[in-house]
């Protein structure tokens, strides 16, 4: 395996097929690698394709996003652009959002992890999550909204 990462067929059959707009829903127990290989597919397919994209922890996110609200609607000067999280809801090709489901259940949280996903699959961009979730479960906390883009998903259990 390449960088030591032991990809399973399924994973191998969706990163071989991949086209711009794919999206994978990676889940499994806490441990088991889903973010070292989200990391990695992220990696391939950036140096693979013509495609630009970033990783990003669910709470990371969440964080950028109370940030930004303190700050004029930009990111302040710690983050690498004031603009991403822009770039992270509609620029970059892929975004893999790791441990959804791992942040502090909110009403906020819910509705940005949602809003962030829903817009990705409109607009026809990759996603990459990684959750301790089954789908079902997901699609139950993260609401019916995300329903069709959790849907639409490969979902691969890693275990």
């Amino acid at each position: 395996p390449e960088d030591g990462i032991n990809l399973n067929t399924s994973i191998m059959a969706w990163l071989d097929s991949y086209e711009p707009g794919n999206s994978l829903y990676l889940h499994g127990k806490t441990g088991t690698g889903k973010s070292v290989i989200a990391q990695h597919l992220l990696k391939t397919l950036v140096t693979t394709h013509p495609a630009s994209g970033r990783f990003v922890t669910a709470d990371r996110y969440l964080e950028m996003l109370k940030d930004q609200f303190d700050n004029d609607n930009l990111l302040p000067s710690m983050y690498s652009s004031p603009y991403l999280i822009k770039y992270i809801q509609g620029v970059f090709d892929i975004a893999v959002i790791d441990g959804v489901g791992q942040e502090r259940e909110t009403e906020f949280a819910n509705h940005e992890i949602g809003s962030l996903i829903r817009r990705r699959y409109e607009d026809m961009r990759s996603v990459i999550i990684t959750s301790t979730m089954p789908i079902m479960d997901f699609t139950r906390r993260y609401g019916d909204r995300v329903k069709n883009a959790v849907m639409e998903m490969t979902e691969i259990k890693v275990s």
